[in-house]
């Protein structure tokens, strides 16, 4: 898939810099999914965000921010993040009671893209997920290093953890750097155009049977009917999974985020 490149807009300095010193990039976006207790770096990295100065980025006409967030008590991480750095977004799923994820995340994702008139869309989950920057900066490193419809973040584990997605997933990554070569539904960029059609096509898939709340089996079996469409951030540049991430590989700098990544 190809697209022209879109103007540019120099990204401020705000927010906090994470450097993933593994793979010596610098992902703007970190999810936080698993047990807690296999996240050591989260408390970290989600305290100095927060104590890094209030910004005022404003609106981006290159990129929408999006999320699900039906408001459980545990949800409006992600929300409150954007309010510090004086990003919009768009929620969707208020009041959905009994939410599941394979058959609620998404249709409201669909709901969610026929608001959107930015070329570019980004979702991160609201319970667990902070942006640390501008998302400008993830619409260039997009156009830099990717020429599929989206982008998903990559996790260190295959979930749900079924062979025929773990052998798909395995070819896939051959080759890359790190140890993060499994799709994570928790983070993406993607062209809007190209994401209403692939969440139209979600609605039409039932999710695993092995696990049966989960949409990771619809996007997986997405992944393995477009090959070409879909890709992963294997090396954390825009997004980073910290789930099972135990060794000190992160150094954080505040008020300093940059797009030469």
């Amino acid at each position: 898939m190809s697209s022209t490149p879109s103007a540019r807009v120099p990204a401020e300095p705000v927010g906090l810099r994470l450097v993933n010193e593994q793979l010596g990039t610098e992902p703007l976006v970190v999810h936080a999914h698993g047990h807690h207790r296999n996240h050591p770096h989260w408390p970290p990295i989600r305290d100095a965000f927060f104590r890094s100065a209030p910004a005022t980025i404003g609106p981006s006409a290159r990129v929408t921010v999006i999320t699900c967030n039906n408001g459980a008590q545990a949800m409006g991480l992600l929300e409150r993040g954007l309010e510090h750095l004086g990003v919009p977004y768009r929620v969707g799923g208020q009041g959905v009671r009994d939410w599941v994820n394979a058959r609620d995340k998404p249709r409201t994702i669909r709901a969610l893209l026929d608001t959107i008139d930015t070329p570019y869309v980004l979702y991160a989950d609201s319970r667990d997920a902070l942006i640390l920057g501008n998302p400008e900066i993830l619409v260039d490193r997009f156009e830099d290093h990717f020429a599929t419809g989206i982008v998903f973040g990559a996790d260190r584990l295959s979930w749900p953890p079924l062979p025929r997605f773990k052998r798909f997933e395995r070819a896939m990554a051959a080759g890359q750097p790190g140890d993060c070569h499994y799709l994570n539904g928790g983070t993406w960029i993607g062209r809007t155009a190209f994401c209403r059609d692939l969440f139209a096509a979600a609605l039409e898939i039932p999710a695993a049977p092995e696990a049966p709340d989960s949409e990771q089996g619809i996007l997986r079996t997405l992944w393995m009917e477009r090959p070409s469409d879909i890709a992963l951030d294997y090396r954390c540049r825009m997004f980073q999974n910290i789930g099972f991430v135990a060794a000190p590989i992160f150094r954080i700098d505040t008020g300093h985020t940059t797009d030469d990544t």
